[in-house]
């Protein structure tokens, strides 16, 4: 699938806007092939909730099960995303 060059102003806006989507990512996701996502954000039904996450990044370091609380958003380009307690959303490149 792939994702868009954000250098292109077009292709940032597009992306910081979510229009390519978003996909609710929980412990019973089953990976979409060739996907990548440019941010992610911790959701949950109370103010405590947390989630439990390991992302591959395309540049930089990886996230290996890392507990974020409830409202945590973290911007990059990872090329998979999974967690193993807790919901995110993550937001298609």
């Amino acid at each position: 699938m792939g994702y868009s060059n954000i250098t292109n102003p077009v292709n940032y806006q597009l992306a910081s806007l979510g229009q390519s989507g978003l996909r609710v990512i929980t412990s019973s996701f089953t990976p979409v092939s060739g996907e990548y996502y440019r941010s992610f954000e911790v959701v949950g039904s109370t103010a405590n909730a947390t989630a439990t996450v390991t992302a591959t990044s395309v540049n930089g370091s990886n996230i290996t099960a890392l507990e974020l609380i409830n409202g945590t958003k973290i911007q990059g380009l990872f090329s998979s995303l999974s967690v193993s307690a807790g919901t995110i959303i993550a937001y298609i490149a």
